[in-house]
């Protein structure tokens, strides 16, 4: 949904990259089963940093299979089994692109004629994912109503409407966990949804301003030296919540978020401040 949680493939061992995919494939099989085939269309590398979270905190267990694949018939690749883990992050999944949509129907200048068509499925992937709406899914309604709110008060403060994005990911990383896990993963969605939201005002600056849409950097501009400054902070406190994990006999894991944390994510900033365009091929592939 985003595209700014990506790593840098080239610094990635083999076993950490195979399992980078496993993974990415298993939430792809799990949004299928918990969400239904649709959804797997909105699927994202941003979510592998999620499930790799979750796994990790949760204390899953965690195993792929070879397994051939729609996208992939003629070899089988080594997909990761279903776990807790991967179930709720397939299920948020559907929760955030439900919010995207709702957010782009707010925009009448750009995508919300195509955004109220597709808003009908959206609601029936939540439904499949939440029946009993007993998910994070009401949390997530608030910190976009305080978002919304800011935006039509056209608020200048990036840090303000940051915040708001911040504590909607803080919510999603951290539903049903308990104690320390809890506080750690609300602490690293906190800093990821700043990140995401900084990074994406930038990269969306002048589309914004030639479209009217909302961006406080329009509103209050920040050179790339300021914006910067601002995202190495969050890093930090990022860095700071992961290593307050366990990650005994998860070292692939451990390599794969610090690969995401200390390359990728900086990477992809200095992608945005030095103006490259949005669909230039980022770090090579991921999968």
């Amino acid at each position: 949904m985003f595209g700014y949680i990506r790593p840098y493939v080239p610094d990635m061992r083999v076993r950490e990259h195979e399992l980078y995919r496993a993974v990415y494939c298993g939430l792809c099989k799990s949004m299928g089963r918990h969400t239904g085939c649709a959804s797997r269309l909105t699927l994202s590398y941003d979510f592998v940093f999620l499930a790799a979270i979750r796994m990790v905190l949760e204390q899953v267990s965690y195993n792929a299979r070879p397994c051939r694949c729609g996208a992939h018939p003629l070899k089988k690749r080594a997909i990761l089994e279903d776990n807790s883990a991967l179930a709720y992050c397939a299920r948020a999944a559907s929760l955030l692109t439900e919010a995207k949509i709702a957010d782009d129907i707010q925009d009448t200048k750009g995508l919300a004629l195509r955004a109220r068509m597709l808003h009908p499925a959206a609601r029936r992937m939540c439904k499949k994912a939440f029946p009993k709406k007993e998910g994070p899914g009401e949390k997530i309604k608030e910190s976009l109503q305080q978002l919304h709110a800011l935006e039509a008060a056209q608020c200048a403060s990036l840090d303000d409407t940051a915040d708001c994005f911040g504590a909607l990911l803080s919510d999603i990383f951290s539903w049903k966990l308990t104690g320390a896990a809890q506080k750690i993963a609300a602490a690293i969605g906190f800093a990821t949804g700043r990140f995401i939201y900084v990074l994406d005002a930038a990269d969306d600056r002048e589309q914004d301003q030639k479209n009217g849409s909302y961006n406080p950097l329009n509103i209050a501009p920040m050179d790339p030296e300021s914006l910067s400054v601002a995202v190495r902070l969050d890093l930090s406190r990022l860095e700071a919540a992961v290593n307050l994990m366990d990650f005994t006999g998860r070292s692939e894991l451990l390599g794969i978020i610090e690969n995401i944390l200390y390359k990728g994510m900086p990477l992809e900033a200095d992608r945005v401040f030095q103006g490259k365009c949005k669909t230039q091929e980022r770090h090579g592939s991921s999968t």
